[in-house]
């Protein structure tokens, strides 16, 4: 019986691996930073989801839309998202520098609009279960798949409500 020749690993690929290591983990330590100092805070977090579906806003419009009590509480938490790095200053206008974190890993952001991802599992449900409905009625499977896709479809819109419970209101 023949013995498997080991694999030598050179010094070349031991320093890339280690690099993507180091890379990784320093990246997983800045999330973990940024999940601590804005999801941790429910009126950071909310001034930072705010932002992302305006796209630009100014103190004023923070403080009136989101009900806070003074100007100097929404300069606070804009000059704190600042600071981490999700949004910079120009002018009297604080802009979007757009970050997935946390629990927003779970949604998609597009424009003004913050999906769940399940949403998207919801529409392939349903687009199978009007399918099945009519095109496959006569099928001799046609009730087992109708019954995968409901449950499918009820399983994603049931995830998609949940997701948007997590997020506060804006």
């Amino acid at each position: 019986m023949e013995l498997p020749t080991p694999y030598i690993v050179n010094a070349k690929e031991l320093a890339s691996s280690q690099r993507w290591i180091e890379r990784k983990l320093k990246l997983n330590k800045m999330t973990e930073d940024l999940e601590e100092r804005v999801a941790g805070e429910y009126n950071t977090f909310r001034v930072y989801l705010y932002v992302l579906k305006k796209k630009r806003v100014g103190i004023r419009d923070v403080q009136h839309d989101l009900d806070f009590s003074s100007p100097h509480l929404a300069a606070h938490h804009l000059e704190k998202l600042q600071k981490i790095g999700l949004l910079k200053k120009e002018n009297s206008q604080y802009l979007l520098v757009s970050k997935s974190f946390g629990v927003l890993r779970l949604f998609l952001i597009l424009d003004r609009w913050i999906l769940p991802k399940t949403v998207f599992l919801g529409i392939l449900f349903l687009t199978m279960t009007v399918g099945f409905l009519i095109f496959f009625s006569q099928h001799p499977f046609f009730q087992v798949a109708l019954v995968i896709s409901v449950i499918g479809l009820v399983l994603s819109l049931y995830f998609s409500i949940q997701f948007y419970r997590i997020l506060p209101k804006t």
